[in-house]
């Protein structure tokens, strides 16, 4: 079945198109047609089932249309209607169903009325009716009233429309007029601002640039208009810039872009710009922007950063005679101790008695003494580690019998592990330091009985959340957390927490690095540490610790003991220090090793070819005059392949470590060592089978 011809005609190209969009979208064929004379032609030619007409139209309107579409005998009978919006009234309905029009529809029209409308037109049309009359010519007085009723409703249309247009003009006018101001308010702006404005093309040669650009960098608008934008950009800003250049160019925004540009002077002027994409007026992308010049805002900057820097300064200076004071207080005591028992030993010595209580405070006084170097080193991050892979809740757990007998029976000690942590990497005597500093500060809090509660827990942090958090670092950590239900602390107190020799105890109860040694523990193993904590109602200390990605290996097997009686091995020891070196080697003999003793470097490469024999372990002090210890043990590699190397020393300045932390396979004692000590040092390093 052939779908119903509707033909259009109007002399606008957007009225045909989408008046043809409804139609075909409802199923109907659409022909068009510009004026009334084409759409009669046409009309002939294909014979329509309905025509749709517009009035006002250039060559035949819409009413002269009309009236010859209703006197021809082979269209009269096809329905003819007018669709319109402009310049109408009541009046041309009238006149246009007087003249024969089936339907007079003004727009707009919702397209399900105005698609229901012409289906009832087609379906009156396609409705069988008598024949009409054969058309006779009309009367001369009714051609004569049409022709009046038609001038008047042409004269009045175009009444109508010229007191829209001039509605219109008056309408640009005003328009054009705010346009002026607004250019002339524009143009101000930017002739007057401090700020640069230009626009690039996307190859990045200026559009545009303002007027004052002559004032700001020295160049006219002529000599820049047309230039590329990098011949003034600093040479390692250019990449930044040029990049800023492509985003833009891409859609996107950009802000607050820092670069250098080169005034004509010569000098270089930081400016910071912000950009957007518009298009111009022949509709291609350009990207518009305002450069500020910034450089007494980064002139001001260094000012305050060298400011800074020197207000730091004056801290560490600061720190530093606090440090020196509190290390010369607790030194001085101990070297007294040492002295005054040293005196009492020679003088019951030369008496006959024994000497033995002189001599064991003599070592407590020492051993407080290197404990409390150790703590210096700690605080100041230059202890010397050596992490492993472990399970730190297995590590606590070993510990919990010390941490009891320090604490006390008159304290409750809890321990709370997580599920499902994952292993950290670090020294185990470290995480030992640090339990054992926080509990013994509990201790003191809590008076009389009271509680402790070791508890630990996974946390993960996003940047996010440390943008709001400034004192916490972005990662995956095991949490350590010490609460005590003790006396808690104020701000002022929670302020100075962490400083070198800061304590609240009384008189000779504290050295105040307990919480230094534990704040340099935990950064030196990138970590961080908070405090919550308020007067009378306890303290919590959590430690953040990083997780690392590796398992904790199995426990090796411990190596086989050499039996009792069976000789030793030989060891090369090298140190610079005669007393030290006497003592040392004096330990060593004790412990049944063959020695070979050398004061330095050179002696030791010249006993090492000179010796027949095998030497199992070079033991050599790390920090010596002419070569260190690592470089002495690069050089007997060469003639001794298989020589074990054992470093020791009261600091190592980095020579075998990296940041404080030993380098796998490196065997490592600090000064001071007891007997004890060397005995498990020295025979770990000649069993381990990786070096």
């Amino acid at each position: 079945m052939n779908k119903p011809l509707i033909l259009i005609v109007d002399d606008k190209e957007e009225n045909r198109y989408l008046l043809r969009l409804l139609l075909e979208g409802a199923g109907l064929a659409v022909a068009e047609a510009t004026h009334g004379g084409e759409g009669l032609t046409s009309a002939r030619a294909t014979r329509p089932d309905l025509v749709i007409s517009d009035i006002l139209m250039p060559v035949m309107d819409g009413f002269a249309f009309c009236r010859e579409w209703k006197c021809d005998p082979g269209l009269r009978d096809i329905p003819f209607a007018f669709y319109t919006a402009t310049y109408t009234d009541g009046r041309d309905r009238d006149f246009s169903l007087s003249i024969g029009a089936d339907d007079f529809i003004v727009k707009p029209q919702e397209p399900e009325a105005l698609v229901a409308r012409i289906r009832e037109l087609l379906d009156t049309a396609s409705r069988p009716a008598a024949a009409p009359p054969s058309p006779t010519p009309p009367p001369p007085d009714t051609e004569e009233i049409f022709l009046r009723q038609y001038n008047q409703a042409l004269v009045r249309k175009l009444e109508t429309k010229m007191e829209q247009l001039e509605q219109d003009i008056l309408q640009r006018q005003k328009t054009e007029a705010r346009l002026r101001a607004s250019e002339e308010r524009f143009r101000s702006f930017v002739e007057n601002a401090n700020d640069i404005v230009f626009s690039l093309s996307p190859g990045g040669a200026f559009v545009y640039v303002s007027p004052n650009v002559q004032e700001l960098l020295g160049y006219s608008v002529r000599e820049l208009e047309g230039r590329e934008f990098q011949s003034l950009v600093h040479p390692e800003d250019l990449p930044a810039c040029l990049t800023a250049l492509e985003r833009v160019m891409a859609g996107d925004k950009i802000s607050g872009i820092e670069y250098r540009v080169r005034h004509r002077n010569g000098d270089w002027h930081w400016h910071m710009t912000n950009a957007a994409p518009v298009r111009n007026a022949e509709g291609q992308l350009i990207g518009l922007g305002i450069a500020r010049d910034i450089t007494g805002l980064k002139a001001d900057a260094a000012e305050r950063a060298v400011l800074q820097d020197q207000l730091v300064q004056l801290q560490k200076i600061e720190s530093v005679g606090r440090l020196a004071g509190g290390v010369a207080h607790d030194f001085n005591n101990m070297l007294q101790v040492i002295l005054g028992h040293v005196e009492l030993a020679m003088e019951r010595n030369a008496a006959g008695q024994s000497a033995r209580d002189d001599l064991l405070e003599i070592r407590k006084a020492a051993e407080r003494s290197s404990g409390l170097t150790r703590q210096l080193l700690a605080f100041a991050r230059k202890q010397t580690v050596a992490p492993k892979i472990l399970d730190l809740n297995d590590t606590i757990h070993g510990m919990l019998q010390m941490l009891r007998r320090l604490i006390g029976e008159n304290i409750d000690l809890s321990w709370r592990p997580g599920r499902g942590l994952g292993p950290v990497r670090m020294d185990p005597s470290q995480i030992d330091q640090i339990l054992a500093n926080l509990c013994v500060n509990a201790r003191d809090a809590v008076a009389g009985a009271g509680a402790i509660a070791i508890e630990t827990t996974g946390e993960s942090f996003t940047p996010e959340h440390c943008a709001a958090h400034p004192a916490h670092l972005p990662g995956d950590y095991i949490r350590l957390s010490v609460s005590d239900n003790g006396c808690g602390m104020d701000k002022e107190v929670l302020g100075k927490l962490f400083e070198p020799f800061f304590t609240t105890k009384p008189v000779g109860e504290g050295t105040g690095l307990g919480l230094s040694t534990v704040y340099g523990i935990v950064r030196q193993n990138h970590g961080f540490i908070d405090v919550a904590s308020k007067p009378g109602q306890g303290t919590t200390f959590h430690v953040y610790l990083p997780r690392h990605s590796e398992a904790p290996p199995q426990a090796a097997p411990a190596p086989a003991r050499a039996p009792a009686g069976t000789a030793r091995e030989t060891i090369l020891l090298v140190e610079d220090d005669p007393a030290i070196l006497a003592i040392s080697r004096t330990m060593l003999e004790r412990l049944a090793y063959r020695v070979i003793g050398a004061r330095s470097p050179d002696a030791a490469l010249q006993l090492a070819r000179d010796h027949a024999g095998p030497i199992h372990l070079l033991m050599t002090d790390v920090v010596m005059p002419g070569m260190n210890g690592h470089d002495l043990a690069a050089r007997l590699l060469d003639p001794h392949p298989h020589i074990k190397r054992l470093y020791m020393s009261g600091y190592t300045a980095d020579v075998i470590a990296h940041h404080g932390i030993l380098d796998d396979g490196i065997h490592f004692i600090q000064k001071p060592f007891t007997l004890a000590e060397l005995e498990a040092k020295v025979r770990e390093t000649l069993d381990d089978p990786r070096t």
